[in-house]
């Protein structure tokens, strides 16, 4: 996207809500579009009461993950096709809106779950 010659990053989820039982797999998808090769890319989210989770991140070279997220949470991320999709094995805890960030320059999209 091009806006008065400045380039923008988007940020693309799908579907905007979803219900999910405990105890099974979830995915969110997302959706990314950037010049830059080697993008920051991260999950967040807010839970009910309004806390903000940091939930994960990568770039080509590097990775960080939330202590809480072992061994149910992981991602699926394409550089070729652009996609950085959330899988979460569901426990009571994990309703939230989900965010898909990709830095500095686009937030977009909700996700809650």
């Amino acid at each position: 996207m091009i806006y008065r010659g400045v380039l923008c990053d988007q940020v693309t989820q799908s579907p905007p809500y979803q219900t999910v039982a405990s105890g099974s797999k979830v995915t969110l998808f997302c959706t990314y579009h950037t010049t830059y090769s080697n993008p920051d890319l991260y999950w967040y989210r807010i839970r009910p009461d309004r806390s903000f989770q940091f939930i994960l991140y990568r770039d080509n070279t590097r990775s960080k993950d939330a202590d809480f997220t072992q061994g149910r949470f992981w991602v699926w991320h394409s550089q070729s096709q652009k996609t950085f999709h959330l899988v979460i094995s569901v426990e009571p805890e994990d309703s939230a809106t989900y965010y898909c960030a990709i830095y500095p320059h686009s937030v977009a999209g909700a996700q809650e779950v």
